[in-house]
Parts: structure tokens; C-alpha cells; sequence
């Protein structure tokens, strides 16, 4: 049976087979498709536990060893950092810098889904990397957005494009160099940001994985939470008694509860936003090498083979969900029927321990938008029968002009 290559059909060939062959089956003879939830968590799981930063570039070159250091410990400092800017100071900070952005745009009209990009990297850089003078902080911008429309874009670009991209990437690695190099010497002060905790790292990481370190939290906020928030806007518009819901309970909502626990103080667009990220959680496809040996039923994984996950496909799952292809955030009430069948059948952000060390701050961050187009603007959009969802490396909303106007 020959594979589908375009990302949508070859989605739309994945879960026919995965509804047949009850979510584990070869997808061709080098990659095997982990899409039941149960297994895809145990095999991501134990996974973990292996994961080991690549040699420096100096040592590969030498034939030499550096010393190992695991993922789940540079999670860990990630985490601890993460933890130090859950605020409702921090909150208020990326809420403001949202709304800032956003302003500029006011009354253009304008294509949504790269707005949702520029407002997610523009407001989310800070938390990552912060401290940089403004030629240093476009220079990396200016790599992130390059690489985004490396993914979007069906167009591979020209000889020259491929240069230029390579050039700029080569810059703003030297920038994140010169910030880390400067923090541990103290001729720049250090920051309460991602990278940060691994200037006290430099003397086992070495420059080269501490740039790697930085480097995938920066491609982080570079794709997936632009991606998440236009596919937001994207239901906004469509469903216009979900924004009523919204603006009623957002209009009514105190600011401090709202930057201090969201979720809790405003419930139906957490669950306008659980359903968004169900529906549309980036990537749609994330691609493995196993370090185990895995007994799945009638089929094995050995350690060093392929296997790939997918949150989208689980999501969509009519063994686990009722109406999966339904936009219904009331599914995520307590004892809904329709609701999720249990944890392991709802993971935008991935798998625990592995999950996405983002994923309580990208919440608010989607939140915070909707708070945003309920109480600070109008977003009026033509056409909407004419959007349209292409699946790419994550879905990605195409057609979609529209203009903000403040309310």
C-alpha cells in the first residue's frame, strides 16, 4: 500500500488505518504509528528516561566525549524557572505586551494567522531570551520567523533564500553565544529568563549544547503558539454564540484572579481554549527513536527503530471521543458524556514527563487572547466561509483577513 506524502492526506490515511488496526500499525517498513493513547504514553514515557544531549561540536571533531547530560535534567532547570515566572506579575507582563502589539495593528487589515505569529514570538521572546539590545532582539526574531515560513509555506523558496536563511541563522546563534558568555563573566547582568539557567551550567554543557538548550526554546515560541492562537481566532469567528459566552463571563472577571489562576477564574474560555488546542494542537506528527524494546499486543518496537505520535490523531479518535470532529468545548464539563475518556486521551502539550514545559503559561497566553478580542477589541472578518484549515507541520489557517478595531 503506498503512503500518502502531502501532510493531509497522509493525516487522513493515518486515521482510517489507525480506526482499523486499533491505533498501532506500520506505517512502512522503518516507522511504526503509536496512536492508541495508553501505549503511545508508556512508550513516550520510558523514552524519557534515556534522552542524553548530543556531543559538543569540538569533541565529535577530536573523536571525544563530553560529558552526559541528560534532558530530564535541563527540564528540570527549565522547570524551576518556569515556576519563578508563573505570576500574576509575569502574567500581567505578557498580557500587556500582547495588547501593545496588537495595537499597532489596529485598524489594518491584515492576514490573521501571521499577526497571531508576530503577537506570540513578539511578546514570548522576553520569556526566553531578554536582556538584548534591539538589532540583537530582530536579528533572532528575524530567524524565527524564517524558520516558521520554512514550515507554512508551501514555496521551498529560491537558491538565495536558502543563503540568506542560513546566514541569519548563523547570527543570531552568535547572539545567543555572546548573551550566555557575557552573563557568566559579568559583563551582562543576568536575566529572569529560559536561558538563564544555564550560564551556571556553561562549565559541563559546554557553548555548543548550552546554544542547543536555548536554541529549542526559542524554536518553541517560534511556531506552535502562533499556530495555536490563530487557530483560535480561527473558531472565535466561527462560532458566534461562543463569543457572547466569552464576552459575558470575560467583561464580568476581576484582573487580579484572571493573571492570578485563570482557569479558575474564568472556566468557559478554558474550555473554549481546551477545545481549540483538541481540535488543532500543534505539531501534528512528532517522530521518535526508541531506546526500549516494547511488547504492543501483536506488535513489537526494538530499541533503534522509528515510531511515530500524534496528539491530533488521538484527539480525533471516535473510540476515545464521541463527535470527535464537533467543536464543543462543553465536552471538557465535569461528566460530560462527549468528554474525554481519560487523561491519557487529551494531550496538546504531550506526554508527562516529557510535556511541554510551556504548557501552563501558553493556557494563559491563549486565554489572555481571548480576554483581549472580548473586552479590548472587535474583530471583524469577511468571507469566513471561505478559511480554510491546511495541516502542515501544524494546522494552519489560510485565508483568513480580517481587522481589528477597538471597542
Amino acid at each position: 500500500m503506498t503512503t500518502p506524502q502531502h501532510p493531509e492526506d497522509f493525516l487522513r490515511f493515518m486515521r482510517m488505518r489507525s480506526a482499523r488496526e486499533d491505533g498501532i500499525f506500520w506505517v512502512d517498513d522503518q516507522r511504526l504509528g503509536v496512536f492508541e493513547p495508553e501505549a503511545a504514553r508508556r512508550v513516550s514515557a520510558t523514552n524519557w528516561q534515556r534522552f542524553v544531549m548530543h556531543d559538543r561540536l569540538v569533541d565529535m571533531m577530536l573523536r571525544r566525549h563530553s560529558p552526559e547530560m541528560r534532558w530530564s535534567r535541563i527540564r528540570s532547570a527549565w522547570m524551576t524557572q518556569m515556576h519563578a515566572l508563573a505570576t500574576p506579575e509575569h502574567h500581567g507582563a505578557l498580557a500587556d505586551r500582547m495588547e501593545r502589539i496588537m495595537d499597532a495593528r489596529v485598524g489594518e487589515d491584515v492576514d490573521l494567522t501571521m499577526l497571531m505569529q508576530d503577537v506570540t514570538l513578539r511578546s514570548l521572546l522576553p520569556v526566553a531570551l531578554t536582556g538584548l539590545t534591539s538589532a540583537e532582539a530582530e536579528l533572532v526574531r528575524r530567524d524565527l520567523e524564517m524558520k516558521l515560513l520554512r514550515l507554512v509555506s508551501p514555496d521551498p523558496g529560491s537558491t538565495w533564500h536558502h543563503l540568506k536563511f542560513i546566514s541569519v541563522q548563523m547570527r543570531s546563534g552568535l547572539v545567543v553565544r555572546r548573551v550566555l558568555r557575557q552573563r557568566a563573566d559579568g559583563r551582562r547582568r543576568r536575566e529572569a529568563d529560559l536561558a538563564d539557567p544555564f550560564v551556571d551550567l556553561l562549565p559541563e554543557l559546554g557553548m555548543d549544547r548550552a546554544l542547543d538548550v536555548v536554541t529549542a526554546v526559542l524554536t518553541a515560541i517560534g511556531g506552535p503558539p502562533g499556530t495555536a492562537a490563530a487557530s483560535l481566532l480561527y473558531e472565535f469567528v466561527r462560532n458566534p454564540d461562543w463569543q457572547r459566552r466569552l464576552t459575558d463571563e470575560l467583561r464580568e472577571v476581576d484582573p487580579v484572579a484572571f493573571r492570578t489562576s485563570p482557569t479558575t477564574a474564568a472556566p468557559a474560555t478554558h474550555r473554549f481554549v481546551k477545545e481549540v488546542l483538541r481540535m488543532w494542537s500543534p505539531p501534528l506528527l512528532l517522530v521518535r527513536r526508541s531506546k526500549f524494546g516494547f511488547d504492543l499486543g501483536s506488535t513489537r518496537l526494538d530499541p533503534g527503530q522509528w515510531y511515530l505520535l500524534s496528539p491530533h490523531l488521538i484527539h480525533r479518535d471516535e473510540r476515545v471521543w464521541k463527535q470527535p470532529d464537533v467543536f464543543d468545548p462543553d465536552r471538557f464539563l465535569p461528566g460530560a458524556p462527549h468528554g474525554p475518556k481519560d487523561r491519557t486521551c487529551y494531550v496538546p502539550f504531550g506526554w508527562a514527563p516529557k510535556k511541554c514545559i510551556g504548557a501552563n503559561l501558553g493556557t494563559f497566553q491563549l486565554m489572555a487572547l481571548c480576554h483581549l478580542l472580548c473586552t479590548r477589541y472587535r474583530l471583524s472578518v469577511e468571507h469566513t466561509d471561505r478559511i480554510t484549515m491546511a495541516l502542515r507541520f501544524a494546522p494552519v489557517p489560510e485565508n483568513f483577513r480580517g481587522r481589528l478595531t477597538l471597542r
